[in-house]
């Protein structure tokens, strides 16, 4: 956004500002577009002028096609005077003193106008209106020139081939292949394992989804008999009766009004040791599938 200049921008008045302080006047159909196409913040300067030689330099700051407008403070500029203009006379978009001025006051062009050229180096700004010069090798100015990405790649010796050669297999964390890579198919629902040796492998027979899955425990005991050591200690109590009945050793028998005499008991017998039950369940198979991936470090 600034100044702005055009060539050949030279056109009769069609309807020219009112008096010495009119801001809008328009030229002949068709010739505005000889003069700057201005933007927000642009201008350009422009001179009135009548067949007496009369001239008033003016500021304009807005141009919609045959339309122009004025500045605000944009009559009677750089030593000129406002003056009441007609149809008929003369608008140019020519060089001015406050044109040539302001392009040269500019800090920036200043800056670089003041510096000491020399062979092999290019200006460049150091701060704000400041500018040095810095070297600038044939290799640099080979970088410069090459006409695109894979001409600068070539200068650089850093050809797409001896980045990454076709054909090489990389692991990518995004829903689908980069451009000017193909997804590989060939295995899916795998893990990956870290080998110390070549890699490229794969092996593994369940789905990693499968293997991870919430798997249930089911079998059965297989049945086991317990020998005298394996059970508790313990003895059998006998009861001896009075003999009532008439007969040498006659047993204990409530209905016929036999009394207990005495209780007799047999040995103790049985060690409290263990014993173990085999169990016999199915097998959970945790051998995954995985593909073999490889560490390596640029050397």
């Amino acid at each position: 956004m600034g100044l702005k200049f055009s060539n050949f921008g030279k056109a009769i008045v069609s309807s020219a500002p009112i008096g010495t302080s009119g801001l809008s006047f328009t030229v002949e159909a068709g010739k505005g577009i000889l003069f700057p196409s201005l933007g927000t913040g642009d201008y350009f300067y422009g001179i009135f002028k009548d067949a007496s030689g009369n001239r008033e330099i003016v500021k304009v700051e807005a141009r919609s096609t045959d339309a122009m407008t004025i500045a605000p403070g944009g009559r009677g500029l750089d030593g000129t005077v406002p003056r009441t203009w007609a149809a008929g006379d003369y608008f140019v978009a020519g060089l001015t003193n406050a044109a040539l001025q302001e392009s040269l006051s500019n800090t920036n062009l200043a800056a670089f106008g003041a510096l000491s050229s020399s062979a092999d180096t290019l200006p460049y700004f150091t701060g704000p209106g400041a500018a040095g010069l810095t070297g600038l090798s044939a290799f640099i100015r080979g970088l410069l020139g090459a006409a695109d990405a894979p001409a600068a790649r070539a200068t650089l010796g850093a050809a797409p081939s001896a980045l990454i050669p076709s054909g090489t297999v990389m692991s990518f964390f995004q829903a689908a292949a980069p451009t000017g890579w193909t997804q590989v198919t060939a295995h899916n629902d795998k893990a990956l394992r870290i080998v110390s040796g070549t890699g490229g492998g794969s092996g593994g027979s369940v789905a990693f989804t499968t293997a991870f899955a919430s798997q249930a425990v089911t079998g059965s005991n297989s049945a086991t008999t317990l020998t005298e050591a394996q059970i508790p200690s313990h003895r059998h109590g006998v009861v001896v009766g009075n003999g009532s009945s008439g007969t040498v050793y006659p047993d204990y028998n409530p209905t016929d009004g036999n009394l207990a005499a005495a209780t007799a008991y047999s040995d103790y017998v049985g060690g409290g040791g263990s014993h173990t039950h085999f169990f016999a369940g199915t097998a959970i198979n945790l051998a995954v599938q995985y593909v073999d991936m490889i560490l390596a470090s640029k050397d």
